[in-house]
């Protein structure tokens, strides 16, 4: 495979906007490059192709999104099948075709070329992967009081999600990204000393094993990684701290994940004999979750604010996230830690970490929108 190829790692196509009676589209393309690529995200050019024939060439900007305005398409918008590919002059005349996603209105994958390699290449990933890939707990939408006291306030969560029960185990992650960085071994021990970006490149990577659209963009701005997240995908990612605390409470206003008695639902200072343990030995919340509080701390997407909560009262904030800058090196992490105190893992505290820090304390949980 050449190195252009193993650079591009996914395409997806969506429409943004189309008139069926007019018969034109405003379709938007997306492409992600893997970090630490030579090729930067506008220099390469997209071919848009509708049912098969090539309606359009453009280039993307430097996150890598290209909307054009298609017009006097052959049938109904809605009915087309829309795919890109992505091309580059690397001395010569050249161009790479990868599997190309397209979205639906609300993200979900309603078809996607080279389906049969695909399909193929899944099937053998799936051997592996369903033996260490922890269960998904399906969430609905819903609305809740995120905070405690003053800066308590009322969100709504509204994309039904799939969170896992667990945060990512050592097994996992190294099968996935081909080593284990922990200091506590153990296959079914939580993975820790993982930065908050080789987090969101362990997702990206598990997405792409998984035939699914990546939820991340990944790219380099003055010599700094960049992130963007990818709302549409339905690909792993991580949480973002309202979705955190909504899948930790569980429809349920108490200290901890699953009650009041820290002992039996977490591994903290007091019970964790200073390290790590093997998850989901403690009781899960009423949602079947486990391991929120306490063992690691948890990754979340939100860049760190400490004032992320002013001007939410009052009213019904729907999907809160923070993300001012997409270099921001504070990032948030919840839940506590085997070497926490008891308050810092209550379901309503805050803390932050240095995205490029790997700190043995803390790990991470994958989520999907579905």
């Amino acid at each position: 495979m050449s190195t252009w190829s193993d650079s591009l790692r996914h395409i997806t196509v969506q429409v943004i906007e189309s008139n069926s009676s007019q018969r034109w589209a405003l379709v938007e393309v997306r492409f992600g490059l893997a970090y630490g690529s030579p090729l930067r995200p506008n220099e390469v050019q997209i071919g848009l192709y509708c049912d098969g024939e090539e309606i359009a060439v453009g280039y993307s900007d430097a996150q890598g999104r290209w909307r054009i305005r298609v017009e006097g398409l052959n049938r109904n918008p809605a009915e087309s099948i829309f795919e890109a590919q992505a091309r580059i002059s690397l001395g010569r005349a050249r161009s790479e075709m990868r599997t190309t996603y397209q979205l639906d209105s609300v993200g979900k994958v309603v078809s996607s070329g080279d389906s049969a390699e695909a399909s193929q290449s899944n099937s053998q990933d799936d051997d592996e992967l369903k033996l260490v890939l922890p269960e998904l707990k399906n969430i609905k939408m819903g609305t809740f009081w995120m905070s405690r006291s003053a800066n308590a306030h009322r969100v709504r969560i509204s994309r039904a999600l799939a969170v896992s029960k667990v945060p990512v185990t050592q097994d996992l992650y190294a099968l996935v990204m081909g080593k284990n960085p922990s200091r506590f071994q153990g296959d079914k021990r939580p993975v820790e000393q993982v930065s908050f970006w080789e987090a969101i490149a362990f997702c990206n990577k598990l997405s792409d094993r998984c035939g699914l659209p990546l939820a991340y963009q990944l790219y380099e701005e003055r010599g700094l990684p960049c992130v963007e997240w990818i709302r549409s995908s339905n690909g792993y990612r991580l949480l973002t701290e309202a979705e955190w605390e909504y899948a930790a409470k569980a429809s349920r206003e108490s200290n901890f994940a699953g009650g009041e008695h820290l002992p039996d639902l977490g591994w903290y200072q007091e019970n964790s004999k200073n390290q790590t343990h093997t998850v989901g030995q403690k009781e899960p919340n009423s949602w079947g979750l486990y391991d929120f509080c306490g063992n690691v701390w948890e990754w979340c997407f939100d860049e760190w604010d400490e004032t992320a909560y002013d001007g939410r009262k009052g009213t019904i904030n729907q999907d809160p996230f923070v993300a001012n800058s997409p270099a921001a090196d504070r990032r948030v992490r919840r839940g506590g830690a085997w070497v926490s105190f008891t308050v810092n893992c209550s379901v309503n505290y805050r803390f932050w970490g240095r995205a490029n820090a790997r700190i043995d304390d803390t790990g991470f949980r994958i989520a999907r929108t579905l």
